[in-house]
């Protein structure tokens, strides 16, 4: 009995261990793949861009600056054992002088690195839905800040964060790896009062609040983060302009009387304007 327990017992280790090298193999292997997207010009349009709407892109509607810092030097994102540490890259010309517009506007909207690879840890999918003039508006933003001199902080995956990604549970470690490369640009509708520009605004919503916005598990998201929430509200009679604009400006939930919680981009959502706040209402609330 005790010979039989003790073969178990060690099967159990070896599949382990197994199961562990196998995670760490793949990781490896996922991390050199080189991938390549649809050819696209954007050095026209980014000498052409206005700066001031790639800075409203870049750090308010889509929250860019979450990870990469008000300076754009890159700042922490995760700090969580089994996740590992994760730190948003420096943008600044200190880091980005040497990329081409091409390479930057390809890291933005596919995930894809100045070496062919995979970025790690971008929410690429957060931005499929952004027009190629959008896109060169935040490059030009990006061109236009002072460069931030400081050391290169080294990301950190822990095992649990590398088991998800394998496991097809974590999209943002490997952008490049699920996205259409050969998906072409979105078509931007006017800024004004419309359904369609607030489904497009809508869009920079969908890497927490699903494809759907009807909320749940944050794919890849630290543990500790709550489910994020449905936000088709066309169902829900609570929901009027006001409430909506108040939630939005105050940062504070009308129903539970807290602060919403990370990774809400309170901060960000306080600086929205009239515009951006009635068409992101008038689409929300047009689902059911």
């Amino acid at each position: 009995m005790k010979k039989i327990l003790a073969k178990i017992i060690l099967g159990l280790i070896i599949v382990f261990f197994g199961f562990v090298a196998f995670v760490q193999i793949k990781f490896e292997l996922d991390s050199k793949k080189v991938y390549a997207s649809a050819p696209f010009k954007i050095k026209d349009l980014v000498a052409a861009a206005d700066v001031a709407l790639g800075k409203r892109l870049f750090t308010v509607r889509n929250g860019c600056i979450d990870c990469h810092g008000a300076d754009l030097s890159g700042t922490s994102v995760m700090e969580n054992g089994p996740m590992g540490s994760i730190y948003g890259t420096n943008l600044t010309p200190f880091r980005l002088a040497q990329w081409s517009d091409e390479e930057i506007a390809n890291a933005i909207r596919y995930g894809i690195h100045k070496s062919g690879r995979s970025l790690r840890f971008m929410p690429s999918f957060d931005y499929e839905g952004l027009s190629l003039g959008d896109v060169a508006a935040m490059v030009a933003y990006i061109r236009s800040v002072p460069a931030v001199e400081k050391p290169l902080h080294e990301n950190s995956f822990g095992f649990l964060a590398k088991f998800l990604s394998t496991a097809g549970q974590m999209p943002v470690m490997f952008p490049a790896k699920v996205l259409d490369l050969q998906k072409t640009f979105a078509v931007k509708p006017p800024e004004e009062e419309s359904l369609e520009f607030g489904k497009y605004l809508a869009n920079s919503c969908v890497g927490c609040h699903g494809t759907d916005l009807r909320g749940g598990k944050i794919p890849g998201g630290d543990p500790s983060w709550p489910l994020a929430t449905n936000i088709r509200l066309g169902a829900n009679s609570f929901w009027t302009e006001s409430t909506f604009k108040e939630t939005i400006l105050s940062g504070v939930s009308l129903t539970t009387k807290e602060k919403l919680r990370p990774p809400m981009p309170v901060g960000l959502l306080a600086q929205m304007n009239e515009l951006e706040i009635k068409v992101l209402w008038k689409y929300l609330s047009s689902l059911n």
